[in-house]
């Protein structure tokens, strides 16, 4: 049978025609719209299935659709897209096994799979503010809460402040849509009336975004710029928190909308809680922008048709929010031990393109290339989400997340073999960062030097709507900042593991010379982490810092420099009267200041704790130190190799830092006398007493429900901030 050649006329009715069901025809607009003197309106999201057609004809005539005045081709769609095992999925494949079309969307809206068929990407911000809505509120309580919302709209002058101070503070550490886009949105929902906006705005999940970015708005907002708001007759924090509990509180509202600006707003509200110090309320936030994400296949890469420049533009958006919800992941395992809830096989969406908006240079064609095209402000973005991929492979491949410890004991063969395994992923993972690191272009390294920028947090709070050369130079150094925090960070957690072993032959350390300790991937380790805390606390020196702890990127810095100080205070305990001990505690006194000044100007809860935890430890680590001092004991100094002492200068690469992480000569490896480690019993009792110590002292109800492992049992739903500091999680292995 010959096939229907008249289908695409029936499968592109316009609404009205369609809701009417009167015989549309394929002009737009439609005869009956033209005579009933209506606009003729086509949806975004119908799709009818065409007959076959022969490759050629597909190449040479591909097809084409209006959408609110624009084309967009047919042919971009999610590519190869595995079988589905939805409801929906086969209710389509019925209807196409009879040539006939899909149910419309508001007829499958319960059923498993119909909400999000052939969900269409987000219309453009400007759509809205010229016609009807084509996609409203399903039921009149979705209507109510999304009108509540807009009553929280301030008057213009003040969003525009707010908007503005986003921009100045936030995006740059975020960057999850497109600026120019945004400004336009919130532009026409306030040329619209209040009464009209819900019905009007394309998507509705607009107004939950604006709100979010109005209320990070206020919380970064300085001196100079509070003063204007009380002018206008504003209390930031009274607005602040109205907009922050409504917003929580229609958080399911917002999220059933299913759309892209859904994700955004949870994304947004979830890394707010995430660093102000509620990670409790972050982590279920996040995981519902992540199930949207997912709903909207933003994990999965448009297919390689040649894009227009508008899908080309709304498909670097679409990456934008799956990136950001990726390093949320990826950091809240990290940092808390939470599960990773992505699986990296069934994502295969591309990476940021760094020149999305430029016209020349070429960006990097797949994941593996090399960042060699001129920066530009995505370069951060697409560098940080380069290394939370590497992270999640190090916690991973390192530390067991995603699969039950048991199973990491199952067909082990013991001995050495399997600490040679260990160092193996050690030095492997290490490589990688180290090649990660030298994609760094020189506008995203702290290099030290005076570069133009604010004099104060107080001229950088008077430069509203900020723009020009010293405000992207400010910024490059801000991206920076956080690409080294990062970097070392993860140097950091990638040699941990090997700091739970000692070798169990004393002239294995007391008698090889520098060189061959060089050689030890104990000692490397060791000295690797010690140098990557000694490096974060460096950056105290630095004028960015300052500048950077009035931005949304404190809270981020926060955890970073606790995890550097947390490290010094073990190093410290374990060898309290060592070569760099002196060295270490230089080191730790610069954190300590860090964390201070961090808590004196972001006010964050995050830096209040972690101060006063690293306080803590500070003391036991006096404390030891004293005792060793009046307490001589027998015990030999065989525990830690004694390193030649060297100087830590702020970010000019040393000598040895370009060797990567190296395992001895084979011979080496395979010589069972030389792979002698044992669980290092002075590591396990510098834990212990730290745990011990802040058990016994009265703790901080607000420090128990940040860092519940540090300060004995919790129970409840909180974070585990010291999930990997423990002797069972470094030790993955067991005792040889």
């Amino acid at each position: 049978m010959a096939p229907q050649s008249k289908r695409a006329k029936v499968g592109s009715a316009c609404q009205r025609c369609r809701r009417q069901k009167l015989k549309c025809d394929i002009k737009r607009p439609c005869t009956l719209c033209a005579h009933a003197g209506v606009e003729c309106q086509t949806t975004e999201q119908w799709r009818v299935v065409q007959p076959q057609q022969d490759d050629e004809t597909k190449k040479s005539t591909p097809k084409r659709r209006r959408v609110s005045g624009t084309e967009i081709s047919e042919d971009v769609s999610i590519s190869e897209q595995p079988w589905s095992s939805s409801t929906m999925s086969l209710v389509q494949g019925a209807f196409n096994f009879h040539n006939s079309m899909t149910p419309d969307k508001s007829l499958t809206t319960a059923l498993p799979g119909g909400g999000i068929l052939n969900q269409p990407v987000s219309p453009p911000p400007h759509a809205g503010t010229t016609r009807p809505a084509t996609i409203t509120p399903r039921s009149q309580w979705l209507r109510s809460s999304m009108e509540e919302l807009v009553s929280l709209f301030p008057p213009h002058e003040i969003a525009s402040l707010l908007v503005d101070t986003y921009f100045d503070r936030i995006h740059w550490f975020m960057l999850i849509f497109h600026q120019d886009d945004f400004r336009q949105t919130w532009q026409g929902m306030y040329d619209l009336p209040r009464d009209q906006v819900v019905e009007r705005l394309p998507n509705p999940g607009l107004i939950s975004t604006f709100l979010v970015v109005i209320a990070i708005g206020l919380q970064y907002a300085g001196r100079y710029r509070h003063e204007l708001l009380t002018s206008y007759g504003i209390s930031p924090v009274d607005l602040k928190e109205q907009v922050l509990s409504i917003t929580r509180a229609k958080i399911l509202d917002i999220v059933s909308l299913g759309s892209l600006e859904s994700v955004q707003t949870c994304v947004l509200l979830g890394t707010y809680y995430l660093y102000h110090g509620n990670p409790e309320l972050a982590w279920p936030v996040c995981g519902c922008g992540l199930r949207v994400a997912q709903a909207l296949n933003l994990h999965r890469k448009m297919s390689p048709t040649p894009m227009s420049p508008e899908m080309q533009r709304r498909n670097e958006t679409r990456k934008r929010c799956w990136w950001a919800i990726y390093e949320i992941e990826t950091f809240c395992s990290m940092s808390y031990g939470y599960p990773h809830s992505i699986n990296d096989s069934d994502c295969d969406v591309e990476l940021l393109d760094p020149l999305a908006k430029s016209v020349t240079g070429q960006s990097p064609a797949s994941f593996d290339d090399t960042h060699q095209c001129p920066t530009s402000l995505l370069s951060y973005k697409y560098l940080m989400s380069k290394l939370s991929v590497l992270v999640k492979d190090i916690l991973t491949d390192l530390y067991g997340l995603g699969s039950l410890k048991g199973k990491r004991h199952q067909n082990r063969s013991g001995g050495s073999s399997e600490l040679r395994g260990l160092f193996h992923r050690v030095a492997a993972l290490d490589a990688r960062l180290h090649n990660w690191r030298k994609e760094m272009p020189d506008s995203l390294q702290l290099n030290g030097q005076d570069i133009m920028t604010y004099p104060s947090a107080d001229d950088m709070d008077r430069d509203v709507g900020a723009s020009g050369p010293r405000f992207e130079a400010h910024i490059y150094q801000l991206q920076a900042l956080a690409l080294e925090l990062a970097y070392e960070n993860a140097r950091i957690l990638v040699h941990r593991p090997l700091l739970a072993y000692k070798s169990t032959s004393a002239g294995n350390l007391e008698s090889q010379n520098t060189d061959e300790q060089t050689q030890s991937p104990l000692s490397l380790s060791l000295q690797s982490c010690r140098d990557a805390a000694l490096r974060t606390s460096n950056i105290e020196k630095t004028k960015i810092f300052s500048l950077a702890t009035c931005t949304y990127a404190a809270a981020f810095i926060g955890i970073h420099t606790f995890t550097a100080g947390v490290m010094l205070c073990i190093l410290i305990s374990i060898e309290p009267l060592g070569l760099q001990s002196h060295e270490s505690k230089i080191g730790l006194r610069r954190l300590l200041g860090m964390q201070s000044n961090l808590k004196s100007h972001s006010n964050s809860t995050l830096a209040t704790q972690g101060l006063e935890i690293l306080e803590r430890l500070a003391r036991l680590v006096m404390e030891k130190e004293l005792k060793e001092i009046l307490e001589p004991t027998q015990r030999e100094q065989q525990t830690v190799p004694q390193l030649a002492d060297s100087k830590y200068e702020p970010y000019s690469r040393r000598p040895n830092e370009s060797n990567d992480f190296t395992i001895p000569n084979e011979p080496n490896v395979n010589d069972e006398a030389m792979f002698t480690y044992i669980e290092d019993p002075v590591m396990s009792q510098a834990l212990f007493d730290f745990d011990q110590e802040l058990s016994r002292n009265d703790p901080n109800p607000a420090l128990e429900s940040q860092f519940p492992d540090l300060l004995g049992p919790a129970s409840g739903f909180a974070p585990e901030q010291g999930w990997i500091w423990g002797i069972d999680s470094l030790a993955l292995f067991p005792e040889l």
